[in-house]
């Protein structure tokens, strides 16, 4: 081998180095939220609402007496213990359960918060966490509300809010959240993910985000922004491995599997795998129709299979070079931006982001206008 070669193949793979680091950083990055809140109040369907997937059992009555961590991709979240118990005394709580190590945390009730809720609350906030205080299971609220005192929905939210402002005096939260995992696309839960991901900064921002259910169409556009960002690190390790190792009977540089993961990983940012399509069947009812199933299939078909990507890689192959690919070489250094490894598996991975997010916006809209949903999902 040349000179000229080796320069060239050190420089591949140094560059592929860099991709796999960008990859393996996302994948290690991890948000811990902490959830506080008794018994009853809806944590475990609030968390799988927040996940878009079911990962908490619901409807089991039991008493946190431990922390239990319930992990979704990205995101750990915690159920903690009550404070103020023999077991945890709300003068060690903080400390013991090394609170400070955690990026945010929800604070939960379904009914009013206590004297050990304020507690914890404000020792949270001289910490400097995000705390987010939540009223959950608001659609009952509203409903016991017109049935019992002819309360219309505004008027219930407004006494419930100052209430629970009052409850957390002397520093009450700028904002109440008010939620329900039966009707997610109504209410304040979108609100409460984006603002949530908002105080995140850097990678565990676009962590959450990625991880996060999407319920409106900002939460869409946020996840638009984050699965563009996961494609030139893949397509640029995908080239440059192909480069350095074609695979067999593929006249392309690129390295399939890799590909594979993407799509898996874009599928799961927008709520398309198949656990997490199977809670939204669950929130669809009856309303999931054939045409959407079978749509989602069919994206499956495409891009998480190996000979649909295949296919789909050679007909790209022949295509115009992506504008925004060109974007990205300084990243990847003429030998791999002018490849057509790069070019095909950079458009591969734009067209994968737009059909996954035109597909989740059919979704977002069947359950915007759907029935009211199952009482436990």
């Amino acid at each position: 081998m040349s000179p000229l070669a080796d320069d060239q193949t050190t420089l591949i793979r140094d560059f592929a180095s860099r991709c796999r680091e960008k990859i393996e950083e996302f994948e290690k990055t991890q948000v811990r939220c902490g959830l506080i809140g008794p018994s009853g109040s809806g944590k475990s369907s609030l968390i799988n609402a927040i996940a878009g997937e079911r990962i908490a059992q619901v409807g089991v009555v039991e008493t946190t007496n431990d922390p239990l961590e319930l992990s979704h991709r990205g995101i750990t979240f915690v159920d903690l213990p009550g404070c103020g118990t023999r077991r945890w005394p709300k003068e060690t709580y903080v400390e013991r359960l090394n609170l400070a190590s955690y990026d945010c945390f929800l604070l939960v009730t379904a009914q009013r918060f206590y004297e050990n809720d304020v507690f914890l609350f404000q020792q949270l906030r001289t910490l400097g966490k995000p705390c987010f205080v939540v009223r959950n299971m608001i659609d009952r609220a509203i409903e016991d509300g017109r049935h019992d005192h002819g309360h219309d929905e505004a008027e219930t939210r407004r006494i419930i809010e100052q209430d629970i402002r009052e409850e957390l005096l002397p520093d009450p939260p700028e904002r109440v959240y008010l939620t329900s995992a039966r009707q997610p696309s109504l209410h304040d839960l979108q609100d409460l993910l984006v603002d949530i991901g908002s105080a995140l900064a850097g990678l565990k921002q676009s962590r959450f985000v990625a991880d996060m259910a999407a319920y409106g169409q900002d939460a869409l556009q946020r996840k638009r922004k984050v699965a563009q960002e996961r494609i030139p690190p893949y397509a640029g390790l995908a080239a440059a491995n192909g480069s350095l190792n074609p695979v067999p009977g593929l006249d392309l540089a690129a390295d399939v599997s890799l590909l594979l993961k993407l799509g898996e990983e874009i599928a799961s940012i927008y709520g398309l795998t198949s656990s997490q399509f199977d809670y939204i069947k669950r929130l669809l009812g009856p309303r999931a129709l054939p045409s959407l199933l079978a749509k989602v299939a069919q994206f499956g078909t495409r891009y998480l299979a190996r000979e649909g990507l295949v296919g789909l890689l050679k007909r790209l192959a022949s295509r115009e070079v992506s504008r925004q690919s060109t974007r990205w070489i300084p990243m990847a250094g003429p030998l791999i931006a002018a490849g057509i490894g790069w070019q095909s598996t950079f458009m591969l991975g734009e067209q994968l982001v737009d059909e996954a997010e035109s597909l989740a916006a059919e979704i977002l809209n069947d359950i915007v206008h759907g029935s009211e949903l199952p009482e436990r999902v």
